[in-house]
């Protein structure tokens, strides 16, 4: 999507994507790049705000898809990187530092007795994965329709998934060519939020499924909450086939509470992932569990590696991102809630004053608006139903407004620690004004 010229000066960056397509398929390295929004290049970050190519401020919701819960360029963040930078760039070896950051971990994770690095969340969940299928014996894994779990084939199945098929049985359909069927044949597709179903489905399976694996708020489709008592039935109904609960925590990790949705839920995870939060910026993702499953992962045993596994760099950035959030008890979860929850009421009566038809939904650092006449959206399929035309509308008149959030309501809007009263004022009045556009043009 190519933003019209009226709604923000753009040359520069305009430019710069003109170049980029000469050397590099899409313009960027991720396809999503160029499209939240095309064609920004963003040149500097401090705190909640970005400035592109063309010197356009923003107050950012973006934030690297939820990776910078403490903000841009946090200067104990930037300080602990440049430190260490100093001291020791790669090694190759074990390190201190991981032993640090692992204990950090497991002071606040709930299931979090044993913890091993990766580089990226795909890593963390195919690792999650393979490791799932190494203790139970068995090959196959339950995944929900819209669940995104990173770029690696078992996981790339129903993502985004027009036709459906049956609730019972849906269509088992390949994010992207290249997939090869016969690994499609070890992943079966469940809808979420239905617990119902998906005893019904997994009776019929139970011998060969290994895993369940769920975001406990899917925010990779909008932001869709969880059923009350529905991470507790999934927790029974693995059990209940001997199959262990993955839960991808790559966003609701250290965002929703110190402990994740494991914590905030009440529900322990046999394996969970994380990544965006946990980092504040830089690539690092974690694999956490319990010592029965994790102490397997060895050499002769469950194999687990990467050079950049534990890279100091990401090591020390990460540690100092998670002394900001962990310290005073946990202090920065409480502004990120209020912050997230004051910007939630304001739409909620931006949206009533401007008569449009549209919801706000989730909770204080993650949130998602839709435009429905849905009082809830509960899953992917009710998420298709969405006027996603009207979303991107809204979305193009926030960023001439100097508003920065994805372009599409699949994605998510995000708070970090630095947000503050100014943005949320700021961020309201533009919202206000973007609904009543929509309004007079959509409806």
């Amino acid at each position: 999507m190519m933003l019209d010229r009226e709604y923000v000066k753009f040359s520069r960056s305009r430019a710069l994507l003109d170049e980029a397509l000469k050397i590099i398929p899409s313009g960027a390295s991720s396809v999503l790049r160029t499209y939240a929004p095309s064609p920004i290049f963003i040149t500097r970050g401090r705190g909640s705000r970005v400035w592109d190519a063309d010197g356009n401020e923003y107050v950012d919701y973006l934030l690297a898809f939820g990776a910078l819960i403490n903000g841009h360029c946090h200067p104990r963040i930037v300080e602990a990187i440049k430190r260490q930078a100093e001291e020791l760039l790669m090694s190759g070896t074990p390190l201190e530092l991981e032993v640090e950051l692992a204990r950090k971990i497991q002071r606040v994770v709930p299931n979090a007795e044993r913890v091993l690095f990766a580089t990226t969340g795909t890593e963390a969940t195919m690792e999650a994965i393979r490791i799932a299928r190494a203790v139970t014996g068995k090959s196959k894994i339950v995944k929900f329709e819209g669940a995104y779990h990173g770029h690696h084939d078992y996981v790339l199945w129903s993502v985004e998934s027009p036709v459906h098929g049956l609730e019972i049985s849906p269509f088992r359909i390949p994010y992207y060519p290249g997939i090869p069927e016969a690994v499609g044949k070890t992943v079966i597709i469940a809808p979420w939020n239905s617990p119902e179903v998906l005893r019904k489905i997994t009776k019929r399976h139970r011998n060969s499924i290994a895993a369940i694996i769920t975001e406990p708020i899917m925010a990779n489709n909008g932001v869709i909450m969880p059923k009350q008592e529905y991470l507790k039935q999934l927790r029974e109904i693995a059990d209940e086939i001997e199959a262990l609960l993955i839960f991808d925590e790559v966003l609701t990790g250290f965002r929703i509470a110190p402990g994740g949705a494991q914590e905030y839920f009440g529900v322990k995870a046999d394996l969970a992932t994380f990544a965006k939060a946990l980092g504040g910026g830089v690539p690092i993702s974690a694999l956490t569990g319990s010592k029965e499953i994790l102490d397997n992962v060895g050499i002769g045993k469950i194999g687990f590696g990467g050079t950049y596994n534990a890279h100091p760099v990401s090591l020390a950035a990460a540690s100092a991102n998670l002394d900001i959030l962990l310290e005073n008890n946990g202090q920065a979860f409480a502004q990120l809630h209020k912050i997230g929850n004051e910007i939630t009421k304001g739409l909620r009566e931006a949206i009533d004053e401007a008569k449009v038809k549209a919801i706000v939904q989730g909770l204080g650092p993650l949130f998602q608006v839709f435009f429905t006449d849905l009082p809830q959206i509960t899953n992917y399929r009710e998420r298709l139903t969405t006027d996603r035309d009207a979303y991107m509308e809204w979305h193009k008149e926030l960023l001439r407004r100097g508003i920065l959030l994805f372009a599409e309501d699949g994605e998510r809007i995000v708070i970090s620690t630095q947000h503050n009263k100014e943005d949320v004022n700021k961020t309201i009045e533009a919202a206000e004004e973007a609904f009543k556009e929509v309004k007079r043009r959509l409806y």
